[in-house]
């Protein structure tokens, strides 16, 4: 039987399977790794990333090279993941933190009762690391990742959330925290809630200004210091700013 119609562009498919592979894994993955799964030469692997990352479909980092979705598959896939979809936007944010701090980063969502959970967390590469472990969930009052979404939450949720604290002390010193976190966008921890551990989270909003969730980073204190710690910061902060983007938020100044 002879084959009537439009033959498949082999370049084309070979790309999708390759952002298909990218797509699948949990980690930014080694050309080592895309020859295993998809049985392309290293040569091939090489001319489809080279173009994928052109065209901001696919970023790399370290060394030896690893590779992630980029930030342009969301901007792609937006009108059709709506507005609801933080695990699948966040995605190629978290991989590009990822890679530019190689420290273990987290994405954490409003839970119920007042609660917080990771829903995607990317383990660093260092051999001193810290981790939460995705599914786990923890007070709004817990750490540098709730407390970046209880600064921004109603009133009245905020309300709940402080009248339910035991102790006039801690209460007093969790609103102070939150009005800093206010000023200053994001929320910053030392040893809050794993000893020898810094935590830096910031805000993540949908269309509508309401907080979502929040972008987390942590590490050991004896490596985030200095001019690391800054830059991890800087990175965190256009990570969250583009997440938020990516859901459809505009901050007020912008939107004037």
């Amino acid at each position: 039987m002879v084959e009537t119609g439009p033959k498949l562009n082999r370049s084309v498919e070979r790309a999708v399977d390759v952002m298909a592979a990218l797509a699948r894994a949990d980690r930014p993955i080694s050309v080592t790794e895309l020859e295993q799964a998809l049985s392309l030469s290293r040569p091939t692997l090489y001319r489809i990333l080279y173009t994928l990352e052109k065209k901001r479909m696919v970023v790399s980092a370290g060394d030896p090279q690893r590779f992630s979705l980029g930030a342009r598959v969301v901007e792609l896939a937006r009108p059709w993941l709506g507005d609801n979809h933080i695990a699948a936007i966040s995605q190629p944010y978290l991989a590009t933190l990822w890679n530019e701090t190689d420290e273990t980063v987290a994405l954490f969502v409003v839970g119920d009762l007042n609660t917080k959970v990771c829903i995607q967390e990317l383990q660093s590469r260092q051999a001193l690391v810290f981790t939460r472990g995705t599914g786990i969930v923890e007070p709004l009052t817990m750490g540098s990742s709730g407390k970046s979404i209880l600064a921004f939450t109603s009133a009245d949720t905020a309300a709940e959330v402080l009248g339910a604290i035991e102790g006039a002390d801690i209460r007093a010193r969790v609103e102070r925290d939150l009005v800093a976190i206010r000023a200053d966008g994001y929320s910053l921890t030392e040893g809050e809630v794993i000893a020898g551990a810094v935590a830096i989270s910031a805000p993540i909003f949908d269309r509508m200004g309401a907080v979502q969730g929040s972008v987390a980073l942590y590490g050991p204190e004896t490596r985030l210091t200095g001019v690391h710690k800054t830059r991890c910061l800087e990175c965190l902060l256009a990570a969250a700013r583009h997440i938020s983007a990516a859901m459809g938020h505009r901050p007020a100044a912008a939107a004037e």
